[in-house]
């Protein structure tokens, strides 16, 4: 996992082909609707979704295969858990091939308050759990395909 602000992407570009696109469509992210916005079709695509308070319970973390997630907040703030995936023992559900997902319940390691102007890089072996706002928040999810 890598947690740093927008403004030092250009560090994180060469990590991948796609993040300099990737940082780019961020930046001009509070533009968008709600909804999923392709970018270069399933190689790279951003979700935006507005959330608003609601218990933080069942909280589970999620790993992908397929895709790094780049998550950011852009109104509002929300916090993230964190794990190690090799550190993930407790299997919730299996991996789901077309949702790109494997959920375990073992906790976090840490957590991390994300708000505006933060980004956090999620790679394959991250586990992670985006938690529910405290309020309401704007957020960016992108989809960078490994």
């Amino acid at each position: 996992m890598i947690l740093d602000t927008l403004t030092n992407s250009e560090r994180y570009s060469s990590v991948h082909p796609l993040f300099a696109r990737a940082f780019e469509a961020l930046r001009n992210a509070h533009t968008l609707a709600p909804g999923t916005h392709t970018i270069d079709g399933d190689k790279l695509f951003i979700i935006i979704t507005e959330q608003h308070s609601e218990p933080a319970h069942n909280i589970r973390l999620e790993a992908h295969r397929k895709y790094i997630d780049i998550q950011a907040a852009l109104d509002g703030s929300f916090d993230i858990g964190w794990r190690a995936l090799e550190q993930c023992r407790t299997l919730y559900r299996d991996y789901n091939t077309d949702a790109d997902v494997v959920l375990f319940d073992d906790r976090p390691d840490f957590f991390a308050a994300l708000r505006p102007g933060m980004v956090a890089i999620l790679f394959p072996g991250d586990a992670h759990a985006p938690l529910p706002p405290v309020g309401s928040v704007r957020k960016a999810v992108i989809k960078v395909s490994v």
